[in-house]
């Protein structure tokens, strides 16, 4: 499977060295984005308390950054058709460090209503500018190493995944020294400073082809391509289903605190973390369609005994939360990670074995869209669902639900399979028409 995301052209000719300063570069930039996003959620709630702003508030301008961050991967394959990944990715360094920065002078706004407007505006805006970093971010990394697609992908995702769950410490460590505008400029400040680094990325051709304009088109259009997409964004409804409603289920079932929900979410995020390198080595080395099947199998049942769901008459306990929140940060991204090379596999499979650089942005922009789609459906469903259903069957419901989607991953890699036969079929009778033509003419010119 090695080298599926490859493109027709190479996209740089950088030493070893290079290529490894402009991964950490694009990296790092990428955490901080991400960073960025979970940063202002414990402190958030406090200040809001001071305000006399609703609770409701807190899970919508939290909340608002996905959205922002849907329209984005949107617009940055468009983008990318006319402008190789540097311009974007600085361009969203910018825009992301000065939102932030523009907040710390929120705490000036006296009446909430304004408050509230200027600060749902300013997270789309702020989502967006994820999005233009982190789209050229993966385009770029994917084809740092196009080689090692699944490999390059996990380590992004560890990092953006670790860098996520150390916002939130960052965020209160900075608001208890300093109140609500240090907690935003300083940040702020530090993803600005990035757009000087950024400058020093060497080049990575990310730009397609005028030839290959129509390409991204075909990959929107393309069924198979999408519906792989599909299960990314799957796998993380599971992921962010519980989000909203754990540290109530905790408090009342378990009696414990939300220092405890914050710990076993921690557990969660170091198992995505630690996981992530060995796994993308495992993918690029094996089979992809395994991992996702694997996945597949497990995860329903891992959410059924979240709750766990009052069909099996099991008593919940800190341990069994504990130990099922670990194991999803193994098997979510197990399901995850194979996706992006699945996506490049179907393309080129669908496409005579040819990928241009457009078609190649366009997955790229279509994978990194799936998570935020799949962080919007799983937290909005489950805090709405939370009204009328217990922690136990909303979480056990959405493992029966999810048997679903696993018989359909595996209906999709097995019709995968007959169109690689019938790939393989095509290109060998390719072949022997080639090879054909050419005794055909070595004999045409012996007679001559």
């Amino acid at each position: 499977m090695g080298g599926v995301g490859t493109t027709n052209k190479p996209a740089h000719n950088l030493s070893k060295p290079m290529m490894i300063y402009a991964f950490t570069a694009v990296t790092v930039v990428l955490a901080l984005a991400f960073m960025l996003y979970s940063l202002p959620a414990p402190f958030l709630p406090i200040y809001h308390e001071k305000r006399e702003v609703s609770t409701v508030w807190d899970g919508i301008i939290i909340g608002v950054v996905p959205v922002g961050y849907l329209i984005a991967c949107m617009l940055t394959a468009q983008l990318m058709e006319r402008f190789n990944f540097k311009p974007i990715l600085m361009t969203g360094s910018g825009v992301l460090g000065s939102i932030f920065i523009i907040n710390c002078f929120f705490d000036k706004i006296g009446n909430n209503t304004a408050y509230i407007t200027l600060s749902c505006l300013f997270r789309v805006v702020a989502g967006i500018a994820t999005g233009f970093v982190c789209v050229p971010s993966f385009g770029a990394l994917t084809k740092l190493v196009p080689t090692r697609v699944a490999f390059v992908t996990a380590l992004a995702e560890a990092a953006l995944n670790g860098s996520q769950a150390f916002g939130p410490f960052l965020g209160g460590l900075l608001y208890d020294a300093g109140g609500y505008s240090l907690a935003f400029w300083v940040p702020g400040l530090i993803i600005v400073c990035c757009v000087l680094v950024e400058l020093t990325i060497p080049h990575v051709n990310t730009l397609p082809d005028r030839a290959d304009a129509n390409d991204s088109m075909k990959v929107y259009k393309d069924p198979w391509v999408m519906l792989a997409a599909w299960h990314c964004a799957a796998c993380q409804i599971l992921l962010f289903f519980h989000l909203p409603t754990l540290a109530p289920f905790a408090e009342k079932a378990l009696n414990e605190t939300v220092v405890w929900t914050g710990l076993a979410l921690l557990v969660n995020t170091s198992t995505i973390i630690i996981s992530a390198p060995p796994l993308g080595w495992l993918i690029d080395k094996f089979n992809p369609y395994l991992f996702v099947m694997l996945s597949s199998v497990i995860l329903p049942f891992l959410y059924m005994f979240l709750g766990p769901i009052p069909l099996f008459n099991v008593a919940t306990s800190k341990l069994q939360v504990m130990l099922v929140l670990a194991l999803l940060g193994l098997f979510v991204p197990m399901g995850c990670t194979p996706i992006l090379l699945i996506m490049f596999d179907v393309y080129k499979m669908r496409n005579g074995g040819e990928m241009s650089i457009s078609a190649s942005n366009t997955i790229v922009s279509a994978y990194c869209s799936c998570f935020p789609l799949g962080a919007c459906i799983g937290s909005f469903s489950a805090g709405f669902l939370s009204e009328y259903v217990s922690f136990e069957w909303s979480t056990g419901g959405l493992g029966l639900i999810f048997f679903i989607q696993s018989l359909l991953s595996f209906l999709y890699c097995w019709k995968v399979k007959e169109l690689r036969k019938r790939y393989e079929e095509e290109k060998q009778a390719q072949g022997g028409t080639q090879a054909g033509t050419v005794v055909e003419n070595a004999v045409a010119l012996q007679q001559i």
